[in-house]
């Protein structure tokens, strides 16, 4: 009986990740990340990624109520994609020295569409409250240990209240 719900369990996840290898499913966007700086390890990669016209975007799948995230390179039609696991929040107030904060850190088990790797990556998300508009910093720490470090601006409005359990 175990061994048939384990077949099952890896049946339905092959099932879920199937049609998102394309990321024109059914997808309720729930925020998008506009890239505007990108360091890899320290070096500033960040041309490479405004060419792509690269973004960063959390979507539930066909109503799931499961958060995912994917990393996509519009101009290529290249994406990293998957769900994210053990998510907490908290909020840091405003200060007279610093803006008001959302931090959010999470597990992200990822597929590359362009290379068909997958892992698993430790993700933190600063969204910053600025008079100008949302500000955000992505910070990927992947199973390597290589560090990834997103920044730029937000589009839209991003309530992660109901993944927060």
């Amino acid at each position: 009986m175990k061994s048939a719900i384990k077949c099952l369990t890896v049946l339905i996840i092959v099932l879920l990740f199937l049609p998102t290898s394309s990321f024109s499913q059914k997808q309720k966007i729930i925020a998008k990340f506009i890239v505007t700086d990108v360091t890899e390890n320290g070096v500033n990669t960040t041309k490479v990624y405004l060419d792509n016209k690269a973004y960063t975007v959390f979507y539930t799948v066909n109503g799931d109520n499961r958060l995912n995230m994917a990393n996509v390179w519009d101009k290529s039609d290249t994406q990293s994609f998957g769900p994210v696991y053990s998510f907490t929040s908290e909020k840091s107030q405003a200060t007279e020295d610093k803006y008001e904060e959302d931090i959010f850190n999470f597990i992200w088990e990822y597929h590359n569409s362009y290379n068909k790797k997958s892992g698993t990556s430790k993700v933190q998300v600063i969204k910053t409250y600025k008079p100008q508009g949302i500000t955000f910093s992505l910070k990927l720490v992947t199973e390597s240990l290589d560090v990834i470090i997103f920044k730029g601006y937000m589009e839209g409005s991003l309530d992660f209240s109901e993944f927060d359990k």
